[in-house]
């Protein structure tokens, strides 16, 4: 844990997407770019920036473009003064990313080091609880689109959590913990119906297949890539045929499957149950558009969820008694209570009066760090989910670009 004195926030820009505030061959991001630029200078220098998931779109965006306006952000972020450091924490749609980093240094790292990869059950407790720093020895590709002619502040990547002591004004700590949010759903949680994750690094590593395959494998599938992007831009804007071809997509995947593969009749069984479940998932999103917590305010629901992922999957792990199982250095128990701040749902929200948990006595307030896509919100397209989370020893206070985006 880091402590700082003040930090803003931001997530799910969603770099590479048409439908980004921040496209930067868009005719409109000129204008879009000054009004970033302008609150930043607003706000003025922070010890950190926090990117909290879902900064590149790399599932349905080609990778030229989304790293094309990463470039471009980090020469905005050059402009303004200087965070001491740029902590980023990827989300479902930016996930391989992280893949990429853990695997060069479990895997790529070990094996230079003249050692062999991990075993199969000690391997996923390689993929949380890390961190990458551009000022580590080895590849961080992420710091050669920044512009040469300036100075790189440091950038850390960690994964699923960046926990922080932010001091009051009363000098009593104040603890954050960030995380993207894509873990809250059932929609990224597929297979907890097969085998329930007993511990965080088992969610991470039970429902990595399924983050991948739909959050980066299908947008780098050629043709495929193009005809899935339409299908479900098509759905997102309420075209009934696109819907009941969805529908009709997961039929003709389970039969192809069960022909292809000859399946014996419990083969085809279990096959059939893992259809209906996906099917079940679609109807639902389908049906109710809030279903996968999308563009959903903190309300009893999603509180529910953060209620069962904190009790599970942070407060009963992060233990000193359980660091050894755990496979972390833990001299101490995790700081309680903490603000829980998360992005996914692209709602922003900040501070105590607008919700909270309750676990073990303690109160958790929770805030949502917005998101940066013109489907966001009522649909009016002018930034009203786009802005900045701004925390210092005030507490957290949300900066609207509402009005200011087109």
């Amino acid at each position: 844990m880091r402590k700082v004195h003040s930090v803003v926030a931001m997530s799910d820009l969603h770099l590479g997407r048409d439908i980004s505030y921040l496209r930067s061959d868009d005719p409109r991001y000129p204008g879009n770019r000054s009004a970033l630029l302008e609150l930043l200078r607003e706000i003025g220098p922070q010890d950190e920036l926090i990117i909290n998931g879902d900064l590149l779109e790399l599932s349905l965006a080609g990778l030229d473009q989304a790293y094309a306006d990463l470039r471009e952000l980090f020469a905005l972020l050059s402009e303004i003064p200087s965070f001491g450091r740029i902590v980023y924490v990827p989300g479902n749609h930016d996930h391989h990313l992280w893949r990429v980093l853990a695997e060069q240094a479990c895997v790529n790292g070990r094996i230079a080091r003249g050692l062999l990869p991990p075993p199969d059950l000690e391997y996923p407790f390689y993929f949380v609880d890390k961190s990458f720093s551009s000022r580590d020895p080895g590849p961080f590709a992420l710091t050669r689109l920044w512009p040469d002619d300036r100075p790189a502040p440091e950038i850390v990547v960690k994964y699923p959590h960046h926990l922080i002591d932010v001091p009051e004004e009363s000098g009593r700590s104040r603890f954050y913990l960030f995380t993207h949010g894509h873990f809250l759903e059932e929609l990224f949680t597929p297979i907890n119906f097969l085998i329930e994750p007993a511990h965080l690094e088992e969610l991470e590593a039970f429902n990595n297949i399924w983050i991948e395959a739909v959050s980066y494998d299908f947008g780098r599938s050629g043709r495929l890539a193009v005809r899935l992007q339409d299908l479900f831009e098509n759905v997102e804007n309420g075209d009934r045929n696109a819907r009941r071809e969805l529908k009709q997509l997961l039929d003709r995947v389970y039969d192809g499957a069960a022909a292809r593969l000859r399946l014996s009749w419990p083969k085809k069984l279990g096959l059939r149950l893992v259809k209906n479940k996906a099917a079940s998932w679609v109807s639902r999103v389908l049906a109710d558009r809030r279903s996968g917590l999308f563009r959903s305010p903190i309300d009893d629901r999603l509180k529910s969820r953060v209620d069962a992922y904190l009790r599970k999957y942070v407060i009963e792990r992060y233990r000193k008694t359980r660091a050894a199982e755990y496979h972390f250095p833990a001299d101490q128990d995790i700081s309680l209570p903490f603000t829980f701040i998360f992005g996914h749902t692209h709602t922003p929200s900040a501070g105590e009066s607008q919700a909270f948990i309750t676990i073990d006595g303690e109160i958790y307030p929770l805030a949502n760090t917005g998101g940066w896509l013109r489907i966001d919100g009522t649909g009016a397209a002018d930034g009203e989910n786009a802005g900045l989370l701004v925390i210092d020893q005030a507490g957290p206070r949300w900066k609207s670009l509402k009005g200011r985006l087109r």
